[in-house]
């Protein structure tokens, strides 16, 4: 399977808003305002998009825009509701929706342009398998409460992602568990997954989000949003920029120990149900990084010694120079806007960052 992303849903929601907004050039009064519709569905679109991804910086901006929209169209749709004929568009009316109308298409450019750069897994022989789990999220982690959760009422705060090569003659006899940081999902490594899997690496990758509502920033839609908001809010304050995000990724390093750790204890333990013959390899990313004596102990739960799976190398990508965007994944080509605007870093088309990583990756492995 190929991994979504959320740009289909934010084109489809700007060219509603499109439609919706230009109407006025074409609609007579004599007509129903069918197309007043599309106000509250953008809206609940854009609401679901950030249900089931998360709530992005591009989200956000679409969400604001079609928010505006269907207040301003509320008039129209309770019109439409009422099977009544079009009577008439104010100056006012007709200038805000003109107006609505060019941000919708400025957006709608700036999101083509800055558009995810999209690698086709087949076009790298890779294949990508999602499973869905429900794990609890504790330092004592027991395989008891890690289980796979297969039907809608379970809980399922735990995505793993399995990224391989399709020629099993060129899989390598490692296996590379990667743990992103909490500022990124595994979205926003997809590039270096991918290239990875190419190389013949079996790659298990991961995003563990929070059990319940109990704490609603750490769900799925809440939680890369509100570290987001305070790192960048933090940093634009700080005097010290560099100091500003050595204190970041220690605090993140510290407040998500427990998210870490589960994670980590998961795909150990995946690993070892799948893949007994196959040596391990680990690749974190900034705050994910864990000390050898602790990723020892953690591993040392699911491997006995000697078994060398149970003291596994690793990779901290944040050690990589080239790899600019350390701690938020490769959003040079995930997310280039959110990329250019907020790190002054330009969308790569040329997947240039990933394919040294994977480069560096596979000289520490040795291979």
């Amino acid at each position: 399977m190929q991994i979504l992303t959320p740009f289909a849903g934010e084109v489809l929601v700007l060219v509603m808003l499109i439609f919706l907004n230009a109407r006025i050039l074409f609609t007579r009064r004599t007509r129903h305002d069918a197309l007043a519709i599309l106000a509250p569905l953008s809206v609940v679109v854009i609401i679901l998009q950030m249900l089931a991804w998360e709530i992005r910086f591009a989200e956000i901006v679409i969400f604001a825009l079609a928010l505006i929209t269907a207040i301003l169209n509320y008039r129209s749709i309770v019109r439409f509701s009422q099977d009544l004929f079009v009577d008439s568009y104010s100056v006012k009316f007709f200038v805000a929706s003109i107006l609505l109308l060019l941000v919708s298409i400025f957006v709608l450019a700036a999101a083509i342009v800055m558009r995810p750069v999209q690698m086709q897994i087949g076009n790298y022989n890779v294949q990508v398998q999602r499973e869905y789990f429900s794990c609890a999220i504790s330092p004592n982690f027991s395989e008891a409460d890690f289980r796979e959760a297969n039907e809608i009422s379970d809980k399922r705060n735990f995505t793993l992602y399995t990224f391989s090569n399709k020629n099993i003659s060129a899989q390598k006899n490692t296996v590379v568990l990667f743990v992103g940081d909490v500022l990124a999902e595994t979205m926003n490594y997809e590039p270096y997954l991918i290239l990875l899997a190419r190389a013949g690496y079996t790659v298990l990758a991961a995003d563990l989000y929070g059990e319940d509502f109990s704490d609603f920033r750490n769900l799925k839609p809440f939680r890369r949003f509100f570290l987001l908001a305070n790192f960048f809010q933090g940093e634009k304050s700080a005097a010290n920029k560099i100091e500003f995000r050595k204190q970041s990724l220690e605090n993140r390093s510290k407040d998500c120990s427990k998210i870490y750790e589960s994670t980590y204890n998961a795909l150990a333990s995946i690993a070892k149900n799948r893949y007994d013959e196959k040596g391990l390899f680990v690749v974190c990313d900034s705050s994910s990084a864990l000390s050898t004596e602790k990723l020892d102990a953690i591993f040392g739960k699911h491997f006995s010694a000697p078994d060398a799976r149970a003291f596994p190398r690793s990779l901290n990508l944040a050690d990589i120079s080239d790899y600019a965007t350390a701690g938020f994944g490769f959003v040079a080509q995930t997310e280039p806007l959110f990329a250019k605007i907020f790190l002054d870093v330009a969308r790569d088309k040329t997947s240039f960052a990933p394919s040294y990583c994977v480069y560096a990756t596979r000289q520490k492995i040795g291979d």
